[in-house]
């Protein structure tokens, strides 16, 4: 079970949700602190996939920071995407740091270009969905540099997400995964209806949720 809370409302009530939050978030704090390259995802989802990653995959994201760091020391090869200039050179020193040469770092920043939709999957217009976020149209549209079924894993953690998973989708190979953090936001729901028969775990610790998707078929790893 997660204990919600809405911004802005207060009271007892709203008081007590907040203080139980942020005991039950204890636990990602200390693992935070110990570990600079622990990535801001469930607990769970992060012992599933530290299991599963292996160097022979490839891998993608959307928001870069710890969870570079975490993917680029498992995986072959890491492509990660940033919309703020000053974020994406403080992960450049991260991972210069730590000699992640198998990282690719794009900095896409909020614009008013169309990006790619001539290569955006068939998802959109099944679901009839039209970006919400137009200004991240170019940075959603990145994955749509690879080639369908092509990745192992991909991490939707930054802007215009329920974009970015549609666009990922069609770009898993069979077998492949999908990550997708504070999946417990009901504005995400488009997602799982795309993904309709994929295997789905669900990772909670009372305040967040992350949800590992997973494409049917044979995975490589």
């Amino acid at each position: 079970m997660l204990i919600r809370y809405t911004p802005g409302r207060t009271g007892l009530a709203e008081g007590l949700r907040r203080a139980a939050r942020a005991v039950l978030y204890l636990p990602t704090v200390f693992r935070l602190a110990r570990d600079p390259a622990y990535p801001w995802l469930n607990a769970g989802a992060v012992r599933w996939l530290d299991r599963r990653l292996t160097p022979a995959m490839t891998g993608f994201e959307w928001g870069s920071g710890r969870s570079t760091l975490f993917f680029a020391s498992r995986l072959g090869r890491l492509t990660s995407v940033e919309h703020k200039a000053k974020w994406r050179r403080r992960v450049a020193r991260m991972v210069a740091d730590r000699r992640l040469g198998n990282v690719t770092l794009r900095f896409v920043p909020p614009s008013d270009a169309a990006g790619r939709p001539e290569l955006r999957p068939d998802l959109w217009h099944a679901l009839g969905y039209a970006p919400q976020k137009p200004e991240f149209n170019a940075y959603a549209d990145a994955i749509l540099d690879f080639p369908e079924a092509s990745l192992d894993c991909v991490c939707v953690d930054g802007r215009a997400r329920v974009a970015c998973a549609l666009n990922a989708l069609p770009r898993l190979r069979p077998g492949g995964i999908l990550v997708l953090d504070n999946s417990e936001w009901e504005k995400y729901a488009l997602i799982f209806q795309a993904a309709a028969g994929w295997e789905r775990l669900d990772f909670e610790n009372g305040v967040w949720r992350t949800t590992i998707l997973r494409r049917p078929g044979t995975a490589n790893g």
